[in-house]
């Protein structure tokens, strides 16, 4: 009779021992097929999110100007906008740097300096002034020009003026590193030079005679 007792009472140990054993199988199952989903789940949303920009895409040429961005001041009449550009020439070589504005109100913009020369490393800041006087009879206008900066490269710069009865601070700030593109890109032969048929003007030459 108590051998019988004991045999029962192993037994009992013995399923209880498989069911532990089962049910952390089970548990690690489950902790593995949840992996693998959350894989696949970030797979497919890099896949999804990949849609919408072709690996193959093909950049600007490195010789086209360079976007500094749009900056864009809310002024009262007869107030002045300030940009301060601050030019690093980050070539081991020196480099003169001219900038002009362009544009139909590229004569309300002042630049002060508009050329010098860079020694390697060196950076210097311009000051960039925006005019908004207004005539008498006239309350509110919209402004634009280009800021052009060359070296190197040639860098530009949208600058908008909404000119009426209320204003903002506008003192922007814009950095440019100007140098030479030593790599070769994998896409440079794509590109070949295509005349433009016309005359050409230099930025902030627009409408000026050649004498």
């Amino acid at each position: 009779m108590k051998q019988q007792k004991s045999i029962s009472k192993d037994m009992r140990d013995t399923v209880n021992s498989m069911s532990d054993v089962m049910a952390r199988q089970m548990d690690l199952t489950g902790d593995i097929i949840d992996g693998l989903a959350d894989t696949a789940q970030r797979f497919l949303s890099s896949l999804t999110a990949g849609q919408s920009s072709n690996c193959c895409d093909i950049p600007e040429p490195c010789w086209m100007p360079k976007d500094l961005g749009e900056y864009h001041c809310k002024l009262c009449a007869g107030s002045t906008g300030i940009m301060e550009i601050r030019i690093t020439n980050t070539d081991f070589r020196p480099r003169n740097f001219t900038l002009a504005a362009a544009g139909p109100d590229a004569g309300r913009i002042t630049l002060s300096p508009n050329s010098f020369t860079l020694g390697p490393k060196e950076r210097r800041t311009v000051r960039a002034e925006f005019d908004t006087r207004l005539d008498d009879t006239v309350h509110c206008a919209d402004f634009e020009a280009l800021i052009w900066v060359v070296g190197c490269n040639s860098h530009y710069l949208r600058w908008t003026v909404e000119v009426g009865k209320a204003e903002r601070p506008c003192c922007h700030h814009v950095e440019v590193f100007d140098q030479p593109d030593y790599e070769h890109h994998w896409y440079d032969h794509f590109y070949c030079v295509r005349p433009c048929y016309g005359k050409s003007t230099r930025p902030g030459t627009a409408g000026k005679s050649d004498g």
